[in-house]
């Protein structure tokens, strides 16, 4: 979860650039903050996506622990 200056929520500091919130079925706002809500999202994913899932996992430099 990345956050915006503002309190926009986003699934990732990637999104957070293009300024792609998290799913609108989930208040996409840090005040509207529900972790169970939050959990059941959809998370949003477009092209750039790929980049940090080539590799071994996730982050840019490949495996996260």
């Amino acid at each position: 979860i990345s956050v915006g200056w503002d309190g926009t929520l986003y699934d990732c500091d990637f999104n957070q650039m293009l300024d792609l919130p998290v799913d609108h079925g989930v208040l996409a706002h840090i005040r509207d903050f529900d972790p169970a809500q939050l959990h059941y999202r959809q998370i949003v994913t477009r092209n750039h996506c790929f980049g940090c899932t080539a590799g071994s996992g996730s982050s840019c430099s490949g495996t996260t622990a």
